[in-house]
């Protein structure tokens, strides 16, 4: 099992029966790093080199798009998504996605409370101290390659393979999949649901946890600036590929497999 790539024909054969199965009808997303920009598909604009811009900014450069927004129309057009060091549309998400080593100075005050006259602040907690102490805990994993790619799994060729493989999930198929990753690891505590903006909880923390060894899922989207690019009541449950694979195994032994999940699909 360990040793397929998403390119085996019995995994996308596979994996077409498993979302059947959970009653989703789009395909996951897989999220991987390259050297190479993929012939076709959707990036921000250019901007500025992360690698010429100073440590510290005034808050005044230019995002010009959200991560989740360039996903939602490679969603849409079943194309890939790619970011590198002058498409990356919002310096959060460059941090976030690894491209970028360091944080900028004002997130702590825009994650929090805000600047007075300059920022309102997002609320997510109750000062830029606070915020700063988040900021200075998570250190995302750095960009293996300097272009992320996240495309729909039929999409990867021969000679790649997701890290990440992210589902957009409603209630009924978040059940399932709970219930399905429990039954795979052994592990009441093996779906995290961790805080950080909607590329963060994407990307950042999926790969956070696997380089700890951890074989966990994580479920994200509750960021407000995110929701808007996410369907009604959707969500986001990222796992690690190999965790990916042994669902593709496991799923007709586990919750999916009984007349009562049938039942509930219908």
């Amino acid at each position: 099992m360990s040793k397929k790539t998403i390119h085996d024909s019995g995994l996308i054969r596979d994996t077409k029966a498993f979302l059947s199965a959970l009653g989703l009808d789009e395909e996951p997303m897989g999220i991987f790093y390259t050297r190479d920009k993929p012939a076709t598909g959707f990036c921000p604009r250019p901007q500025t080199p992360l690698c010429q811009l100073p440590r510290e900014s005034t808050g005044e450069v230019n995002w010009n798009s959200c991560v989740l927004g360039k996903v939602r129309r490679a969603r849409r057009e079943k194309a890939a998504a790619y970011f590198d060091q002058e498409h990356y549309g919002c310096l959060g998400g460059a941090f976030f996605m690894g491209l970028k080593p360091c944080y900028e100075s004002f997130e702590p005050a825009l994650l929090s409370t805000g600047i007075p006259g300059k920022m309102e602040g997002e609320h997510y907690v109750d000062s830029p101290e606070t915020g700063k102490l988040f900021y200075e805990a998570f250190e995302p994993p750095k960009a293996p390659a300097p272009v992320l790619v996240i495309q729909p799994l039929s999409l990867f060729t021969k000679d790649q393979d997701p890290e990440i493989v992210v589902f957009f999930t409603d209630r009924n198929t978040m059940i399932g999949l709970n219930a399905l990753t429990t039954f795979v690891t052994r592990s009441p505590d093996a779906i995290q649901m961790p805080f950080g903006v909607g590329c963060c909880t994407m990307i950042s923390w999926p790969r956070k946890l696997l380089s700890q060894g951890k074989n966990q899922a994580v479920i994200g989207g509750f960021d407000l600036n995110c929701i808007k690019y996410l369907k009604k009541g959707e969500m986001t449950y990222a796992v690690p590929f190999a965790l990916f694979k042994a669902m593709l195994e496991l799923w007709p032994k586990s919750v999916l497999g009984t007349r009562a999940w049938k039942r509930l699909n219908k």
